[in-house]
């Protein structure tokens, strides 16, 4: 036991010692190189300082080259303005003299008054303002120069007269037609072919009382009437030349198809009140007096006076029409007639002329509780005119459109001139003789 006691405190002692040697082997190797990491670490620490300090000193030398580099930049601008002041007074002088100096071969008072008069417009020329001044306008503000200039005039072409320009108008002032409002109360239907045909049922069946054990005869039976509208054609050929559809200031060829339409809408709207049917719609006022409706005639009523309408003539006229076409019937009348209409007063000496409200057109003029409408075809009040419609206008009269309005551009035919070959191909005519009345200005 001591033995091996002995033994194991060798080995640990044997041990010890070994550590000790390693540990005073290493505290050795340490003490040699921590003066050399001392050294290194200053070294360091010098170069890192040496560097900032040159990066300092390089930065305040680059702002000190700047601000040399601004105050000469600055130097050189001022010089340059003021050299430039300097050349604008020497140009200004020199531009007096050459102003005041006389035109190339000329010595006398007209050679100098050409060469001022050129400079005042080649200075016109070159003026910038939003608002452009008249030549005149400009001579006027130019002060003492006028006296120099003064022999240029506006009433003389070759003294000024040329300089005066005149302004064109962005619009073209229209002169104004009338016309009858016949497509707004009419019915119109368009068509893909050159007639309308309408069935008319103008008869009716008959009918009788039988007593029970009584004969049962036949009765009659309704008949069925046709009633055919033609498509009629309308023309325009205007020309234009090729150079005024280039330079003119409008639209010319848009100008003319206006044009031309608006003539299509009177002429076609004065056949719907006054055609005779020869190659044209037939109009309201073409057709017989009378009552048979089978025989396409349409009622007259005699206003009473041969000088304007009276009361009583309204009275029956209004009252001619059949209650069923009572609510959409409408009175038609020249526009020079409604001075007569306006003086009408009832049996209590009321107008008959009035104003009412409708939610579709605003305010309504209205005769006797009814609107009326101003055709410009319907007659003036003369004796036996027809100066007056009533009745329903949409149920009386049919109107037809075909293609409607085609134009035909051609510049072959009649050169330099371009010519707009425009038609349109329409049709119209009473088709319920009943729904409307005409009144008749009495002999």
């Amino acid at each position: 036991m001591t033995a091996e006691l002995t033994k194991s405190v060798e080995t640990a002692l044997s041990a010890f010692n070994e550590y000790k040697g390693m540990v005073e082997g290493f505290d050795k190797k340490l003490k040699d190189i921590s003066p050399k990491l001392d050294a290194f670490d200053q070294t360091k620490l010098d170069k890192l300082e040496k560097a900032m300090g040159d990066a300092v000193e390089a930065t305040q030398k680059a702002d000190a080259r700047v601000k040399a580099l601004e105050t000469e930049q600055k130097a050189k601008e001022e010089a340059f303005e003021a050299a430039l002041k300097a050349g604008d007074v020497k140009l200004q002088a020199l531009e007096i003299a050459f102003n005041r100096a006389p035109a190339a071969g000329a010595t006398d008072e007209k050679g100098r008054e050409a060469a001022l008069r050129k400079k005042a417009f080649n200075d016109f020329a070159r003026m910038r303002s939003e608002n452009r001044e008249g030549f005149t306008e400009y001579l006027e503000k130019r002060g003492e120069d006028n006296a120099e200039i003064k022999a240029l005039s506006v009433n003389s072409d070759s003294s000024g007269g040329y300089l005066t320009m005149p302004e064109m108008g962005g619009i073209i002032q229209t002169r104004v037609f009338e016309t009858s409002p016949m497509r707004q109360l009419a019915t119109v239907t368009n068509i893909g072919g050159d007639t309308y045909e309408v069935i008319l049922d103008n008869d009716e069946a008959s009918s009788g009382w039988v007593g029970e054990t009584a004969p049962r005869p036949n009765t009659t039976t309704p008949t069925v009437g046709k009633l055919t509208i033609y498509c009629n054609e309308m023309y325009a050929n205007p020309k234009a030349t090729q150079k005024i559809l280039d330079d003119a200031g409008i639209d010319i060829e848009a100008w003319l198809a206006q044009k031309v339409a608006d003539k299509f809408a009177r002429d076609e709207a004065t056949a719907f009140v006054t055609g005779n049917g020869v190659n044209k719609p037939k109009g309201l006022l073409s057709y017989d007096a009378g009552t048979t409706i089978t025989s396409q005639q349409i009622e007259q009523i005699v206003t009473g006076s041969a000088t304007t309408f009276t009361y009583d003539g309204l009275v029956d006229l209004q009252n001619a029409l059949k209650e069923p076409y009572q609510s959409n019937a409408s009175f038609l009348i020249q526009r020079a007639t409604n001075r007569h209409l306006m003086k009408i007063k009832d049996g209590e000496g009321q107008p008959v002329f009035n104003m009412a409200f409708d939610k579709n057109v605003g305010l309504q003029s209205t005769l006797m509780t009814r609107p009326y409408y101003f055709a410009a075809d319907m007659p003036a009040v003369t004796t036996n005119a027809l100066a007056m419609a009533y009745g329903d206008i949409r149920t009386a009269y049919q109107i037809v459109d075909r293609m409607g309005i085609r134009v035909l551009r051609d510049p072959y035919t009649d050169k330099p001139n371009v010519a707009f070959y425009t038609t349109k191909r329409v049709g119209g005519g009473v088709v319920n003789f009943e729904a409307v009345k005409l009144s008749k200005v009495s002999t």
